[in-house]
């Protein structure tokens, strides 16, 4: 485009330039005669006045028919820009389209093929399960046979299906002084059958001092005991503050809960020694340490469940 206005220059200098030519020739020519008509005028100020008119309107015309062709190919150029443009959009559309189908289709075969081989080996993850669920059941085994005697029912016995029978009086025996003469077997006989009701009432006597059965079981109030375990010993627990998460051991978790594993159970028959084994822990087995706390402050103080609370909340539940 840039060349077509280079060669309209030129073309319009030329001709400018052919026409300035012929003019001289022109004022050559009939130099002679203005010499003798115009005698009287300055030929050279004619000149060079006419000379500057024709240049400025030169100058103009040029610059006019610049202006004019810069404008129209100007708009060429924009029509032809946007025509480009939306050339090159169209283009880069279909690109997008195209590129974005095959992407997403490589993908899927991708994904496809990882589903195809995904496969997950949860041994030893069962393995880890069924031993914990093993130490479980050994410890419920274990806690119930720590309780057969109190699941052991005591029948109540019903005195109008089964009276007791009346206490057979048993007569004092009076003793017979020897005889030089020697017994007859009918007296040995008879000595005999005398001696067995004697025997008969010795051995029913025990069922007839039995202590009665039936009777309600003692209540023991757990707020007077005063022997749960061996106090540990505290003096070098410095107390620290201890942040404790839902996922392990701590004070607010059950006995029976922490006797269900069984390193959480180690940990609180070493620092309270004999708790396990007092006779009246069925009673507490279902409350929690810190319920205990409110229970015995004595035995439960804050050195003793800070102790426990750092040992506890190493273990995961």
């Amino acid at each position: 485009m840039l060349s077509r206005i280079e060669k309209y220059k030129k073309k319009r200098q030329i001709k400018k330039a052919t026409i300035i030519i012929a003019l001289l020739i022109i004022l050559l020519g009939l130099s002679s005669g203005v010499k003798t008509a115009l005698a009287d005028q300055d030929i050279q100020s004619l000149l060079n006045n006419w000379f500057n008119n024709k240049k400025v309107e030169s100058v103009q015309e040029i610059e006019g028919a610049v202006s004019s062709e810069r404008d129209r190919l100007m708009q060429d150029l924009e029509v032809e820009l946007q025509r480009e443009m939306q050339a090159a959009e169209n283009q880069l559309n279909s690109f997008t389209a195209t590129q974005k189908q095959t992407r997403l289709a490589a993908l899927q075969e991708y994904a496809n093929n990882i589903k195809a081989g995904m496969t997950i080996d949860n041994s030893e993850q069962q393995a880890a399960i069924m031993k914990n669920i093993d130490i479980i059941l050994e410890n419920a085994k274990a806690q119930l046979d720590g309780q057969q005697t109190q699941l052991n029912l005591v029948a109540i016995p019903n005195p109008e299906a089964n009276p007791i029978p009346n206490p057979v009086v048993v007569p004092e025996t009076i003793p017979v002084p020897e005889l030089e003469t020697p017994q007859t077997p009918d007296t040995e006989v008879i000595s005999e059958t005398e001696k067995a009701p004697e025997k008969e009432v010795k051995a029913s006597s025990p069922s007839v001092k039995e202590e009665p059965v039936g009777l309600p079981p003692v209540e023991v109030d757990i707020y007077s005991v005063t022997d749960w375990f061996v106090l540990p010993n505290t003096s070098n627990v410095q107390i620290e503050e201890l942040t404790i998460t839902d996922d392990v051991f701590s004070i607010n978790t059950s006995f029976s809960d922490i006797l269900m594993n069984s390193q959480a159970r180690g940990i609180l028959n070493s620092i309270l020694p004999g708790l396990e084994k007092h006779p009246q822990f069925n009673l507490i087995q279902y409350k929690t340490i810190e319920e205990m706390s409110r229970v015995a402050p004595g035995h439960f103080t804050e050195s003793v469940l800070y102790l426990l609370n750092k040992s506890l909340s190493t273990v995961k539940k």
